[in-house]
């Protein structure tokens, strides 16, 4: 199974307006770097079979935006998502797809940070692994059981992301 993470773009600040987290939507630079991301995609040849978001708004954007140019993927919002998600409880999720499946996670941080280090550390030790809004992150798992373990492939920042596309 090959795993992409991506964190939502950029999200509008004005949270002294909003009273709801949940509800701040993506700002016009956060829906530049999804467009970016989705070009990457295209251009690399990526497909998605499944797309599993958090329910929070800028993710749901962030996932509609991606799944304008994904054709066979099948959608799924999953409250796991949530920030305050626990990364055993999206490995459940994840690991009841195929094992050929490429699956794109859009969601937060701290709890994608934790994710990637859930699966890419067979010994608990965390990484410093960091993921910028707009950007992405490859693993390709290694086993589904007992429980998901995978290979760190890449990691690109929304930076990375527009030198690629010139």
């Amino acid at each position: 199974m090959e795993i992409f993470i991506l964190r939502h773009g950029d999200a509008n600040s004005n949270a002294k307006k909003l009273t709801d987290d949940s509800k701040r939507a993506l700002s016009e630079n956060g829906v530049k770097e999804i467009e970016n991301a989705v070009s990457f995609f295209e251009e690399s040849g990526v497909d998605f079979d499944h797309v599993l978001s958090s329910p929070l708004r800028r993710a749901k954007q962030t996932s509609e935006i991606i799944l304008k140019n994904q054709k066979k993927s099948n959608f799924t919002e999953l409250e796991e998502l949530k920030p305050e998600g626990r990364p055993e409880e999206v490995c459940r999720r994840i690991a009841s797809q195929k094992e050929d499946s490429v699956v794109l996670i859009v969601g937060h941080n701290p709890l994608l940070a934790d994710l990637v280090n859930y699966i890419i550390n067979s010994d608990n030790h965390a990484s410093n692994i960091s993921l910028k809004t707009g950007g992405i992150i490859k693993i390709r798992t290694s086993s589904l059981e007992p429980r998901i373990r995978g290979e760190l492939q890449w990691v690109l920042t929304p930076k990375l992301i527009r030198k690629f596309r010139k």
